[in-house]
């Protein structure tokens, strides 16, 4: 008992690491964490005023952040390094109760690898690892509530990454995790509640149209962006080792887990979407070793110095909220009126102004967006009362797709009914006709 305790303290420098580490590297805090609770909170609807093709859960529903939580940037970045931390402190005891021998050093290897790639992002998938820890924490309890609770964390995971489901399937059935009524009223309980929010609100036509036709139809082949063979080389040298011991074990059901969650950098390949990947790994190849092999030692040290070559080669603090954004910020705030459309600059804006889009409709500034002719429509109709002005942002690019040659009818509809106003870099307000 001594000893596990002495374990528990030896954690916090850990986590601490962890935090800090984080935060010198720089990190990507994603704007919709910010933006979305702070839409709703002004009576934006998911999938009604805000065209966006996430299931209804932590970005908007009920589930979703509360707006005071994602204020850019303090309560934001806090609740991003308060998850890494939790993340890591139950992995750590899902490890000892497992009865992995060094777990401290399990995981070391899982936040060093994490970091190195793409754990830094401030994403969906950093909640997911949070559920997954969870989850494993709780997978073999007797007690009904935390069975039930599992059940819930589970449902969120497939509601926040539905292409996750292959990967989990596989990975409980290596796992041999117990099937309880408690964990499947947790699951169930968990996958109705947002369907309750869509249908109280009449929302469920928008979101079909957009979580499903869009999801599955159009984004996978408008919104595709493949990987480097840098990243692909570097993925499997860092599979190879949990690989080769899942294979000398016959483990088979976790070697097509692992192939499973590849599945989740499709079609935008990120490898902040392989994060649950490097978390179910670590877990899996810690509970096959009886004790650290060598070369988990030498992967650390090698990473480690991977990490401070990139803390080195780019410093981006928050990469979101530059000086120019917070600049920006300042000259939308004195512009008269509550609402502003932003073609190409970035959409934190928004929250940052106090500002919101015209007429309540919000479509994010993405080519595959624009390509819907009933997406940009909406935009067209929600500037066409030219009271609201627009800023716009020539240099933005996607996938080295100009943002704002992309919106095609919008920017010309700006255009024509709009007067040039000041002009400032790559910058330019339009201003409604008086």
């Amino acid at each position: 008992m001594a000893k596990k305790k002495q374990s528990y303290f030896l954690i916090w420098p850990l986590l601490f690491a962890h935090a800090f580490l984080v935060y010198l590297r720089g990190y990507f805090l994603s704007i919709e964490f910010t933006l979305y609770p702070y839409l709703t909170a002004h009576g934006f609807l998911p999938y009604k005023n805000i065209l966006d093709q996430h299931f209804p859960t932590l970005l908007f529903g009920p589930f979703s952040l509360p707006a005071f939580l994602t204020l850019n940037p303090w309560p934001l970045l806090i609740l991003f390094l308060v998850t890494l931390c939790l993340t890591d402190t139950l992995l750590f005891a899902a490890l000892v109760r497992f009865q992995v021998k060094k777990p401290l050093v399990w995981l070391s290897f899982y936040i060093i690898s994490s970091l190195y790639f793409a754990g830094n992002i401030l994403w969906i998938e950093t909640f997911v690892n949070l559920f997954l820890a969870t989850w494993l924490w709780l997978s073999f309890s007797r007690h009904s509530f935390p069975r039930a609770l599992s059940g819930l964390l589970l449902s969120q995971i497939l509601l926040l990454r539905p292409t996750i489901a292959p990967a989990l399937f596989f990975f409980f059935l290596g796992l041999g995790a117990p099937l309880s009524l408690p964990l499947v009223c947790g699951f169930l309980a968990g996958l109705v509640t947002p369907f309750i929010y869509l249908n109280q609100y009449h929302l469920l036509p928008d979101f079909y149209r957009l979580a499903i036709v869009f999801n599955g139809q159009i984004y996978p082949g408008a919104a595709r962006l493949l990987p480097a063979k840098r990243q692909i080389l570097f993925l499997l040298l860092w599979l190879a080792p949990v690989v080769f011991a899942l294979w000398q074990k016959r483990k088979f059901f976790w070697l097509l887990s692992l192939a499973s969650f590849l599945i989740l950098i499709y079609p935008r390949f990120g490898f902040e979407h392989l994060q649950p990947l490097f978390l179910v790994a670590s877990f899996i190849w810690a509970t096959l070793s009886p004790t650290p092999p060598k070369v988990l030692y030498l992967l650390i040290v090698v990473l480690f110095g991977l990490n401070l070559i990139s803390i080195w080669r780019h410093p981006y603090g928050n990469y979101f909220l530059t000086p120019e954004v917070q600049s920006l910020a300042g000259k939308i705030q004195n512009l008269a009126g509550p609402e502003i459309y932003l073609l190409g600059a970035s959409d934190l804006l928004y929250p940052l102004s106090g500002k919101v889009p015209p007429q309540k409709t919000y479509l994010p500034s993405l080519p595959w967006y624009f390509s819907q002719k009933e997406f940009s429509e909406r935009i067209i109709t929600a500037l066409s009362d030219q009271k609201s002005p627009v800023l716009v942002d020539y240099s933005a690019t996607v996938d080295g797709y100009n943002i704002v040659e992309s919106s095609g009818p919008i920017f010309e509809y700006i255009k024509i009914n709009f007067v040039p106003g000041l002009k400032f870099g790559n910058y330019q307000f339009f201003l409604p006709h008086q």
